[in-house]
């Protein structure tokens, strides 16, 4: 009887043996999890905006990604005889934005339809974007507002007329409501109502 004891207790811890090898054997085949770390590229795209008005040099700059207006400025070589307080200097720039420095000499000065001191952001104004008269880049400079929302904006008046009040915006296509009252604060439509 002995023996047989013997023979089921060597059994046993054979079969023990040979279940944890068995184990540590399949934890060790199985893979590692697999990680994926996205990191932000080195070669994002710039942004080419288009420089006018009182700079030494007009024309179009691509900058990098992240630039602001001033930086555009100085790649036009910077401004001659301009009002830069009607210039948002700290605005980031996006792909496709006009910028125009006005002349300080007069506002008459910018090319019809160009975002100016005329249209809203001239030192004594309100500081606000006028929608009435504001160019496409103009425009685009206020929140939520981008170069396909500020065509449709344009072409809106052309058809339309001025808008009577910042809630005739919400007839514009993409415009709600909701933006509407954000917009509050920092547009206008030039009328005393």
């Amino acid at each position: 009887m002995e023996l047989t004891r013997l023979k089921v207790a060597a059994l046993g811890l054979v079969v023990t043996v040979a279940v944890a090898i068995a184990v540590a054997l399949m934890g060790a085949q199985r893979s590692p999890d697999l990680v994926l770390k996205i990191e932000p590229s080195e070669d994002q795209p710039g942004v080419t905006v288009y420089v006018g008005g009182a700079v030494r040099s007009p024309g179009l700059y691509t900058l990098d990604y992240g630039a602001h207006v001033a930086d555009a400025l100085d790649a036009a070589g910077g401004p001659v005889d301009a009002e830069i307080s009607a210039v948002p200097m700290a605005d980031k720039l996006k792909d496709g934005q006009e910028i125009f420095v006005p002349a300080s000499s007069s506002a008459s000065s910018a090319p019809e339809g160009s975002p100016s001191a005329a249209s809203g952001s001239a030192p004594g104004s309100t500081g606000r974007v006028n929608v009435n008269t504001a160019g496409a880049s103009e425009l685009q400079s206020l929140p939520g507002i981008g170069p396909a929302l500020s065509q449709r904006i344009i072409d809106y008046r052309t058809r339309n007329g001025p808008f009577s009040t910042l809630d005739d915006l919400a007839g514009v296509r993409g415009i709600s409501s909701r933006m509407v009252e954000e917009l509050r604060e920092l547009a206008t439509t030039g009328t005393s109502s």
